[in-house]
């Protein structure tokens, strides 16, 4: 098994929604979310995307990151080696931003666990979803 990381715009969104939680308006907010990113990271699991992430600032001045990531059904087969690999992500993030903060749809139980393993604090969801915080030590 291979599984490496890689800075990436270059990827078939389709497929990855395709294999990826149905949540509604999730093309839209991809897009939106591929558009604002700094940079955008693919975890590849023997050369198949296994997940995508991006961030980027809240806003033009804030030191506050916004964190998204779409999981696809690799992810769950290979979430120990991609947590590790997210941790070490975080960890760089942390470095530039003092905070990381999203949104985890209520129903993405695997999300919310893997946010839990990155030391994230979630709150009690709101029209569907919960915003997340995971702060610099």
């Amino acid at each position: 098994m291979s599984v490496t990381v890689i800075k990436s715009r270059d990827w078939d969104t389709k497929e990855v929604l395709d294999r990826s939680p149905d949540i509604p308006g999730r093309e839209t907010i991809l897009d939106r979310w591929l558009k604002v990113s700094e940079e955008v990271w693919v975890g590849l699991v023997d050369g198949k995307i296994a997940c995508v992430w991006g961030m980027f600032p809240t806003t033009k001045i804030s030191n506050r990151g916004y964190l998204w990531l779409l999981t696809t059904d690799l992810s769950d087969k290979h979430k120990f080696v991609l947590v590790r690999r997210s941790q070490m992500f975080i960890a760089e993030m942390l470095e530039r931003y003092d905070s990381i903060i999203g949104h985890v749809a209520v129903g993405n139980d695997a999300a919310r666990k893997w946010l839990r393993w990155l030391g994230a604090e979630i709150n009690p969801p709101e029209k569907g979803f919960s915003v997340f915080r995971i702060r610099r030590q």
